[in-house]
Order: C-alpha cells, then sequence, then structure tokens
C-alpha cells in the first residue's frame, strides 16, 4: 500500500512509470497482441452496446459480458483465433453484425432485409446524452430500454438524529439479494450523513446483482456538523430486491462498535397498505414499484422486505433523427480486423429480426450467469481490463468535450489497458482510473472507491500564494501557524507534491490546483507526515498525524452568512444562505449603498438573488446543450436539445454597487449562477477564474465498486463561446499575499470594499 495517497503527491517513480506508458513505452510481442486483442475487443463493446438494436444486445449484462468477454479475446494468439472469438462472443447478441479482415467486403447489409416488411417496426437507438441519470435519456424506439440508471429507483429509507455520534465512524450493515439482469438494474445500499449548510456527503456500496442472501457492509465518519444519518436500501431499474436485518453502529473512545439503534430493523412489523412501520419508501421515475411484505424468502426471522420494479422505459422517440433500415457503420478495430454494425432493425412480436441458430443467445447468457460480477474486485485482472474497456466506452461515445480538449483518446485506451495488466491491486488500479478521467479535463469527473476510506488528511488547509504552499488556516495552531510556509512533504518538494497530484485530478488548471491543496498532505489514517516548514526566516521540521476527522472541511472565514459589514454596505456568503434567509433581508439589501455576494462556493438554492439584479428578462435560452446522439463515435450528431434558466426581473432590484467574489473552486451550478453576472454584466467580479467546468453529471459504476461522474452535456457561455477549460473571468482579478492570511485579511473582500467605496 502506498504511503501517501496521490492527493497530495505520489513517488517520483510512480510518475515517470505514468509518463513512460503515455509515451508508448515498448512492450513484448505477447503483450502486443494482449493489447491489440483487448482493442479490438473494447470497440467492438462499444458500438455494439450502445449502438446496435437487437433484443439480445439490450438483455444482457453488460458488466459480466465485459469480464468474461476480455478474458476470453486477450489469449488469442493471433488476428484468426481473436475474429474467432469474438464472433463466438458478440454473434449470438447481434448476429446480424460482421467482422471481417482487410482482404474481405462486408456483405450489403439490404440482402438481411427481409422482402416482404409489411407490419414489422423499426428498432433503432436514440440517446439524448447517455440514459443513466437524469436528465439524460436513450431509448430503442420500438424497443424495451434497458439502460436505465438511476431513472427509476425504488427506495425504503429510515434516519437517526446525528447529533450523539458527530465525529464518530458510522457503520451500516444488511443482508440483501437481488433477481436483476441487463444494465443498470441493481440493488444498493446507501449511508448518507446530512449536514449542517451542506447538501449530504456520500457513501455508498458497490451494486448488489447476486440472487443469495449475502451481508453488504458501509463505513464512513460523521461530520462534526451532521444534522441526520440516513440509510437505505434501493432498486434501480427493474428487477426485484430483498432486503433484511439493518443494522447500525458507532465506534466508541475504546475503538469498539456500539449498536444504534432504529426502527423495525427487521420488516418484522408493518402498517396498513403493505408499508414497513418506521420506514419511508420513495420512488423515481415511474409508479412501477411496490413494497411488499415477503414471508417465504426472509433472511432471518419471519418476514423481509421485497422491493419489485416492472419499470416503465420509454420507447417513443426523443427527437426526429434516427437510422433507417439498411444504415450501418463500417469501423476499424485493431489487429486488421473491422467491423460492419447494422444501426437499424426490423422486428415482429417475437423480436428483432436476424438470430442466427448457430451462435444461440442462451448459452452465452449461461456463461455470463457464471461471472460473479457483484463479488468481483479490481484484484483480478480480468476485472480490471472490464473496467477500463467501459467507462473508455461511455467517454468515446458520449463525452461532448472532445473538441475542445487536447488529448487522444484511443492512445489512452491503449495506455489504461497496459497498466491495467501491470497493476498488482485494486489501490494500484484506482489511480490508472484516475490517470484515465485526468486526461478528459473535466472538473467532474471524479472516481470514488471504498479504498478512500483509509485515507486521512493533517489538521490545517493551504492554498498557492505567491508561488508557494502556505497554511491559511490551522487546526493545531502548536504546530502549524498561518502563513507558514510547506517546503517539503515526506521529502517530496512542495510543488511538485502538487504537479504529481494534479496529474491525477480531471479538469481546468484552477480546479486541478485547488483540488490538489484541499487534499494536500493525505495518506493512510492515523500515519505520520514529515513536514518542513519556513516560518519568516527560520526553517524547521516536524511530523504530525493525519486523521480521519480532518477530512471534512476546515473553514478558514468565520463570518456571519449574511452580515452588514460596513456603513449600507452588507455581506452575502452564497455557499451557506440560502434564499429564504435572503429574502429576509432583501429590502436592506435592496437599499443598501454596495451589496458583497462571496461565490468561492457552491450556491445554496439561491439563484434568485440573479432576478433581484436583473434589469430585463433573461432570453438567453440555449447555454445548456444535451447532444442528440444515434451515431458512434461522437461524429455527427444530429442536434442539441437546448435550454437555460428563463429568469425574470424580480422585486425589490438592488440598486447599490454589486461586487462578486469568485475563485477557482466554483464549479458548475456556481458557474451558471456567475455566467449570468458576466453575460448581463450585473456586477463587478472580483477574484481569480472559476472552475471552467458546467453541466448536469452522469455517473456509472464499474465492477469492483468504481463510481465514475463525469458531465454529460456541453455548457457554453451565453454568447456562444467556449466556456470549457475557461470559466467565468474575474473584472477585478486579485491575489492573495502571505502577509494578508498572517494577518488574517481577506483580500477579496477588501478589493470588493474598495471599489464600493470608490463609486
Amino acid at each position: 500500500m502506498r504511503k501517501v495517497k496521490f492527493h497530495s503527491y505520489i513517488g517520483i517513480a510512480i510518475v515517470v512509470a505514468f509518463f513512460s506508458c503515455a509515451r508508448g513505452a515498448t512492450t513484448s510481442p505477447a503483450e502486443s497482441q494482449k493489447i491489440q486483442n483487448l482493442r479490438a475487443f473494447a470497440k467492438l463493446y462499444g458500438y455494439v452496446k450502445y449502438f446496435h438494436p437487437s433484443d439480445e444486445a439490450s438483455a444482457i449484462d453488460w458488466d459480466e459480458f465485459a469480464i468474461y468477454g476480455a478474458k476470453q479475446v486477450k489469449d488469442a494468439k493471433d488476428r484468426k483465433e481473436l475474429k474467432t472469438a469474438l464472433e463466438g462472443l458478440f454473434l449470438p447478441i447481434a448476429p446480424t453484425i460482421q467482422i471481417y479482415t482487410s482482404e474481405e467486403n462486408p456483405q450489403d447489409p439490404m440482402k438481411q432485409v427481409p422482402d416482404d416488411t409489411t407490419g414489422l417496426k423499426i428498432v433503432a437507438w436514440q440517446h439524448r446524452g447517455l440514459g443513466l441519470n437524469s436528465p439524460y435519456v436513450s431509448v430503442r424506439l420500438n424497443g424495451k430500454t434497458t439502460l436505465s440508471g438511476r431513472h427509476f429507483l425504488g427506495v425504503v429509507t429510515q434516519s437517526v438524529d446525528a447529533a450523539e455520534y458527530r465525529g464518530k465512524q458510522i457503520r451500516l450493515k444488511a443482508f440483501v439479494k437481488t433477481n436483476v439482469s441487463g444494465e443498470g438494474n441493481q440493488g444498493k445500499l446507501t449511508l448518507m450523513v446530512l449536514r449542517e449548510d451542506v447538501t449530504s456527503s456520500f457513501m455508498a456500496d458497490r451494486p448488489i446483482k447476486s440472487k443469495e442472501w449475502q451481508a453488504y457492509e458501509i463505513a464512513g465518519d460523521a461530520a462534526e456538523d451532521a444534522t441526520r444519518i440516513l440509510f437505505a436500501c434501493e432498486l434501480s431499474g427493474t428487477g426485484q430486491v430483498w432486503v433484511d436485518e439493518f443494522e447500525l453502529f458507532s465506534k466508541d473512545e475504546k475503538d469498539k462498535w456500539e449498536g444504534i439503534k432504529i426502527k423495525n430493523h427487521s420488516f418484522e412489523e408493518w402498517k396498513a397498505k403493505n408499508k414497513p412501520e418506521g420506514w419511508s419508501v420513495y420512488v423515481h421515475g415511474t409508479h412501477g414499484y411496490s413494497f411488499k411484505i415477503d414471508i417465504e424468502n426472509p433472511y432471518k426471522g419471519k418476514k423481509c422486505l421485497l422491493i419489485e420494479g416492472e419499470g416503465k422505459p420509454r420507447s417513443e422517440k426523443l427527437f426526429e433523427g434516427h437510422p433507417k433500415i439498411g444504415e450501418v457503420v463500417n469501423k476499424a478495430l485493431n489487429a486488421g480486423l473491422f467491423c460492419q454494425i447494422p444501426l437499424a432493425l426490423y422486428r415482429d412480436e417475437n423480436g428483432t429480426l436476424g438470430k442466427d441458430e448457430k451462435y444461440p443467445f442462451a448459452k452465452l447468457l449461461e456463461k455470463l450467469e457464471a461471472v460473479p460480477a457483484g463479488k468481483l474486485t479490481a484484484n483480478d485482472e480480468d476485472v480490471r481490463l472490464a473496467d477500463v474497456i467501459i467507462a473508455w466506452n461511455v467517454f468515446q461515445h458520449f463525452y461532448p468535450y472532445f473538441d475542445v480538449v487536447d488529448v487522444d483518446w484511443n492512445l489512452e485506451l491503449t495506455n489504461a489497458l497496459r497498466r491495467a495488466m501491470t497493476d498488482k491491486n485494486e489501490e494500484d488500479f484506482y489511480y490508472t482510473l484516475c490517470g484515465l478521467i485526468a486526461k478528459l479535463q473535466d472538473g467532474h469527473g471524479s472516481l470514488k472507491h471504498k479504498i478512500q476510506r483509509e485515507w486521512a488528511s493533517l489538521p490545517f488547509r493551504a492554498d498557492w500564494i505567491e508561488d508557494q504552499v502556505v497554511v491559511t488556516v490551522s487546526k493545531d495552531t502548536t504546530k502549524v501557524h498561518k502563513g507558514d510556509i510547506i517546503v517539503s512533504v515526506d521529502g517530496i518538494d512542495a510543488e511538485q507534491a502538487l504537479l504529481d497530484a494534479e496529474e491525477y485530478i480531471s479538469g481546468s488548471p484552477q480546479w486541478r490546483r485547488f483540488n490538489a491543496l484541499q487534499r494536500f498532505g493525505y495518506g493512510d489514517k492515523d500515519s505520520k507526515a514529515n513536514l518542513t516548514i519556513k516560518r519568516g526566516n527560520e526553517i524547521f521540521q516536524l511530523q504530525m498525524e493525519r486523521n480521519r476527522s480532518y477530512t471534512e472541511q476546515i473553514s478558514e472565514l468565520k463570518r456571519p452568512k449574511i452580515d452588514k459589514i460596513q456603513d449600507e454596505i452588507y455581506y452575502v456568503d452564497l455557499a451557506r444562505a440560502k434564499m429564504p434567509e435572503i429574502e429576509e433581508r432583501m429590502d436592506d439589501l435592496a437599499n443598501a449603498k454596495g451589496v458583497i455576494f462571496d461565490l468561492r462556493g457552491y450556491p445554496q438554492g439561491n439563484r434568485d438573488v440573479i432576478c433581484h439584479l436583473l434589469r430585463e428578462e433573461d432570453i438567453s435560452d440555449a447555454w445548456m446543450r444535451v447532444p442528440q446522439i444515434i451515431y458512434p463515435d461522437f461524429e455527427n450528431v444530429v442536434g442539441y436539445k437546448n435550454s437555460g434558466w428563463g429568469l425574470k426581473p424580480k422585486q425589490p432590484r438592488i440598486k447599490g454597487k454589486v461586487v462578486f467574489l469568485t475563485d477557482g473552486r466554483a464549479i458548475s451550478y456556481a458557474e451558471s449562477f456567475m455566467s449570468f453576472i458576466e453575460h448581463y454584466k450585473l456586477a463587478e467580479i472580483v477574484g481569480q477564474p472559476t472552475a471552467g467546468t458546467n453541466g448536469e453529471t452522469n455517473r456509472f459504476v464499474l465492477p469492483g465498486g468504481f463510481r465514475i461522474r463525469w458531465t454529460g452535456m456541453k455548457v457554453v457561455k451565453h454568447d456562444g463561446s467556449q466556456h470549457h477549460l475557461i470559466g467565468i473571468k474575474p473584472t477585478v482579478p486579485v491575489r492573495r499575499t502571505i502577509q494578508g492570511v498572517i494577518e488574517g485579511r481577506d483580500e477579496f473582500l477588501e478589493k470588493a470594499l474598495e471599489i464600493i467605496n470608490k463609486q
């Protein structure tokens, strides 16, 4: 196990290894053949999964197929063996596709079309984004759609007061079994800590697909400002999930787990209308869910809870364009192989046409049943290879920013496969996936895994000031002071530590630097960090212990959310103040000499502030753009579903001088907010550029419990120009100084006051 996590720095040897892969380091002939085999499988996997509309392709578990397929193809000795392996894998799913060599020509696709098409319907894929999470939708026209993801959820949940457990480690345990199949259909256990002024922090276990009762556990820390501890079991998509014997624990001062009382933990008590006593049920996306008593399958006792989901995925068209019968794509795979993929098929009352008895689908399903995808971890090479293949394809076909991101994504597939084969365990592989996501330069791009629960931080926060790592707030002032310069950590130069960490963080330079600083010094919990500190003219060494309790945000400023800071000048922290609180003071704000809105963070549902600044109705309605996709490789996008916020002016209007404070930590919703300030010139903008990443996120889970988040739509500035990687630039740039930190001054705020007082 690495002694220090990439969030702070990684060893020089690891960096060298990473870049040698990126340069295309030499490989042995055997390894080269393996890479070619896996690349061919990866390409074909994405084409069939997302664009070939057969019923069979929509019915398999694609996670299991990725693991099984990687194992089957990787050891093929030559092109002939690889072609045979690919046909054995894909023709049961997609019998109308063709895999051919450079010396062969594919068959005319119209020869597969029946002469009489009376009564037949056309089946084809349409993607508005990738339909794994709202607002993104994927449909298979005239066919059942299994890319359901979080569009459809049936959830049972309960919560307890968190006051007694603040700062403690929390553990959830429950027994779950499922009957699910198909992409995105799964059970899941969730533990959530609700906090003051923060929406929530999540800890969730990997998807559950086992058909046998198994115990599942989640552990995490309750923040010092935690208000509620919420726990739940959910069914995503269609199928059945059984759950029984919930248990919740907290760890006491002696490192022992103590039980936390929860209501009706084993579902033995039931209300009228078939509702479990003490529990709430929640349905999202469809009314096709039921919550039932099951007396035949309890894990323990006499009863358990059964969540059933029929799921009603939509199959009506999302937009006008869709592939026509006879329309195919011909694509190079690898190792001298090519594929022809029909993008539209006919179907009758029995399903899509073109089945081939030489490649029985049922036999493939039997083999996939033996793949325990829900139990496997990334300690298994085939899981690692499958994860690379799944993740790479999501971005290859649906990531909307390759036009402004300088990356050879095809090369990154080779690099990631090579690293996955040399990784020794799931922690090694965590860094491989982080490196892949980092290449997207997507500030939303992030990876979650249970190994992060073992990480901890140091009791201070730092910023990059005057080209040095400078402590800005400390929880251990006996050792570290505000204004101290961190020269090195565990023998690595502090700036190099940031640069090393940034190689594994996705996004713009300003977002990567902010995140590297936020996690500076991260390592295994309870481990020691050796620091070299410069304070004034003195340089000294000290040792500090990393602790999980420090991983929560350490706030630098202790100012009221809404504050009158000078005569007729008000301050509003939009990262903490909710709109009702702001509305209570709106008359004061409207009549003030000046108002300073602080958006160095994430807004708390208070975008109506903009309405009190607008002079006229907002007519910018096309800055959020969800791609409409029917072809692979993000080619020939047929259009975008455009939208905006459509804001209208509200009274009272804020009439005084307005200044917004912002910097690189302002991302996504914060940038939507700031885009109005920029476009309509509603205020001066003081500080540093925002993160340069906006748009609704999308999410997916990989075998082994890796959870990936990314940006699924394109967002531009209101005038149509590029926002991604640029962000909202200040009209008045400000940089912090070390002296300002030592004196406890907010130099952004000081500049804002200067602007207001000069008017």
